[in-house]
Formats: C-alpha cells, structure tokens, sequence
C-alpha cells in the first residue's frame, strides 16, 4: 500500500509559500490558553498522540516534488516549556507539523500553545481538532480509549477526487469564466505591481465590537431581503474600504472552506481555497440593491473557486509578486465572517480555559474578520502588513465599517455615496 501521494491544488500553493518563507510564518496558525485547574500533562500528550494516530495530516510528511508522505507515527509534539510562546521554523520533510507548549504558571495554572502548520490543519480542521481532543483527554483521564466515530475518508482521499475533477478542460472554462468575471477590475489588478509586503508574516492586529443590538439588527437586515449575514458584512467591508477613493469596483479576497462532501466534514487537512468576491458598485446603488449584487457575485464565486489562484492570477495577467506569489496584492483585503465557536477552542475536563492573544502576524496585507461570539455580540479584527499601513488607517477603516453597518440597519435604502460620507477619511489609501 503506498504511502506517497500528490498534493492537492491548495496544499501546492501552501508548499510554494512555505518554501520562500520557511518561518512558517503565514503558514502554520498559532493559538494560546489559559488553562486554570488540574491539568493533567500526561493525559493531554496522551490524547494528542490519539490525534495523530486518527489523522493522517499530523504525522505527514512533505518531500521535494513535492510529494506527501503518510507515516506511521510522529515525533513527539507535546513538551514542556520555561518560556513564552515561541513559534520555531517547520520542517516539512522530518515534521511534526503540530507541536503543543505546556507552560507552567504555578499551582494549578498552565498555559498550552499549539503551533500547527496549515498543511495539517486549515480553520475548520482546528474546530474539528478541539472536539476530537476534548474526547481524548477525558477517555485519558479515565485510562479508558478514546471512542470516536470512524473516518470514512483521510485528506489524501479528498486531494484524489479534487485533482480528478479539475481537469485541463475544467480548468480552460474555470479561466474563461474568470476573465469575463473580472472584465472592468482591470485597474484593480494592475494598481497591485510593486507592491511590498515587508518582513514576512509581521503585522499588527486592530479590532473594534459590535455590540448585540446591532449584530442582531444585521442578521433580521439579511433575512429581510434574503440574504445571508455575510452578504451584509462584506457589502459593507466594500463601501468602508472605498470611502476614501470612491472607486466602484472592489476586490475582496474570500478562503472558501471547500467542505461540501459530508464524509469530510470530521477529517483534519487544508481543503481550503483562496478565491476572489469581486463587488460592483457601480451607478451609486442603494445599500438593498447591493446586496442583491453581492449574493450573486458570492454564489457564483464560489460555483467556480476550484481554480487555484496562481493559475488565477497568471491568467489574468496580474503582477507577480516573487516574495510572495500567493499573497494577492491586487486584492483590496481579505474578508472573513465567523459564527459563533466556528474556529473551535480548548475543552479539557476538570479545567476553566480562556484563550489569550498571540504575537502578531500578517498572513495577507489586509484582513477582515468579523467573529461572532457566544453572547451575541461581534469582534471586528483587522489584521494588517505593517510595512502596509499605518494604525490610525486601520482604526479608521475599523470606525467607518461600524458607521456604515449602523447606517445600514437603519435604512437600507441609503446610497453609497451617502454611507462613504458617514465617517472622514483619515490616512491612506486601502488598495489592498
């Protein structure tokens, strides 16, 4: 039986990005807990080392070719640490792609970070991560093994049937749909040529709430014209981002989760794929009107999102970025909603755990994350390349975006032009 596989369209774009910045940087996702109460080191390694053996993606390996390699076990990932989180270089042909800091605090007092490159775990993989961990510490905890539903399929499965159907003709009509998509974004995507992007993966983070009246003024919003509330969200996200140059055409970036298979909903790996929402707002439309675009634009996005982005971008003839290919300097920001516990967070039996900020780093030039909490209310994050933009930019396009969303709320009906005048543009141009 081989253990030897081809990479999926989205893991060549990971590996591509990994090998111009081995730091691991923009590729792997860092996330550190508090962690109160008696926790129990060796039934924590114990329930890691069960993840391993269920998820192939954890004990990988990847080869030059680049090929990947499944195998039988991992190096140990769970160590004890003296000092703060401190994210080291993955290697990608010896691995683990997974490692888990446990620091202790004093009596009763840890705190656990886990570093996990995005070639074993994507956003919805670390959801999926948590839950199954969750089980596996309290089956530890009772000497008992971990009793977890069968995986019908592991991610090499997945990447088989992926690169079946993306054929040569597929990938001819996705090209041919794509360029008459962005017919008109032409100034968009050459206004990305020389670009920087600074240090690799340095950036700062911003973030301003959305209190629980209008996050759920937002969610009647979408029902009312039958949308979804991430119509709403990156419809607004495109007018905030635009109040300063008044450019009608908009380019946003989307990381669609690629998980439409139920088989694959429990399985651990990087399904997802970075694609592009490009958003009209031509002819001053009323924000009702927009929505209506953006819904159409979104469905059809996502009908044609198997193209991977280096191809993407080569077709169209977009600038080349030799730093970082995949880094989409013509995109204006990357946007991002998250319901409520999406993202996934630790569950250990026994302990109270609260998760704590993490250094911070730039995966993209600009990010908006719009991640609903538990109480009903909102967080906006933005997450920006600091050899980019300033933080009296951000903070002002953090302002504007809660001024646009209130306004909305309240009148569906204003124009853009109206809802660009809401807020004083402060510093620079967003141009992705």
């Amino acid at each position: 039986m081989s253990t030897s596989f081809p990479l999926s369209a989205a893991q060549r774009a990971v590996w591509r990005r990994h090998t111009q910045d081995p730091s691991g940087h923009r590729q792997s996702t860092v996330r550190t807990f508090a962690v109160t109460g008696a926790l129990d080191v060796a039934a924590l390694r114990t329930a890691v080392e069960a993840l391993v053996r269920r998820h192939e993606p954890l004990r990988t390996v990847y080869l030059d070719g680049p090929v990947q390699q499944i195998r039988p076990d991992a190096p140990m990932a769970v160590r004890i640490v003296a000092g703060p989180p401190r994210p080291s270089a993955f290697d990608l042909a010896r691995g683990p792609l997974l490692r888990v800091d446990v620091r202790p605090m004093g009596p009763n007092r840890h705190e656990v970070t886990f570093f996990v490159h995005l070639l074993a775990a994507d956003g919805w993989s670390l959801s999926v991560f948590f839950t199954d961990l969750a089980a596996c510490y309290r089956a530890a905890l009772r000497g008992e093994p971990a009793t977890l539903p069968d995986l019908a399929v592991q991610y090499v499965d997945w990447a088989a049937w992926q690169t079946r159907r993306l054929t040569r003709e597929r990938t001819g009509e996705l090209v041919h749909w794509w360029r008459g998509a962005l017919d008109g974004y032409g100034q968009l995507l050459e206004a990305g040529a020389g670009a920087t992007t600074g240090e690799p993966g340095r950036g700062r983070r911003r973030a301003v709430a959305l209190d629980t009246g209008l996050v759920r003024a937002i969610g009647h919003l979408a029902a009312a014209h039958g949308n979804t509330t991430f119509t709403v969200l990156s419809a607004a996200c495109a007018i905030a981002l635009t109040r300063r140059t008044g450019q009608d055409r908009v380019l946003l970036g989307l990381a669609v989760a690629n998980r439409d298979r139920p088989e694959v909903a429990g399985v651990l790996g990087f399904f997802a794929t970075l694609t592009v929402l490009p958003v009209d707002l031509t002819e001053d439309p009323a924000f009702g009107a927009l929505l209506g675009r953006v819904a159409e634009a979104t469905a059809a996005t996502y009908q044609h999102r198997d193209l991977p982005l280096d191809e993407m971008a080569a077709a169209l003839g977009c600038p080349d970025d030799p730093d970082a290919p995949d880094r989409m300097p013509w995109v204006q920001a990357v946007f991002a909603h998250h319901p409520a516990g999406s993202t996934g967070t630790l569950r250990l039996d026994g302990c109270e755990i609260a998760e704590l900020p993490v250094p911070d780093t730039a995966k993209f030039a600009l990010t908006v994350r719009v991640e609903d909490t538990v109480d009903g209310a909102a967080t906006v994050w933005a997450e920006y390349d600091t050899a980019r933009y300033r933080e009296p930019q951000i903070d002002s396009l953090l302002k504007a975006y809660q001024a646009v969303l209130r306004a909305v709320v309240a009148r569906p009906a204003t124009r853009v032009s109206a809802l660009r005048a809401l807020v004083p543009p402060l510093g620079g141009t967003f141009h992705g």
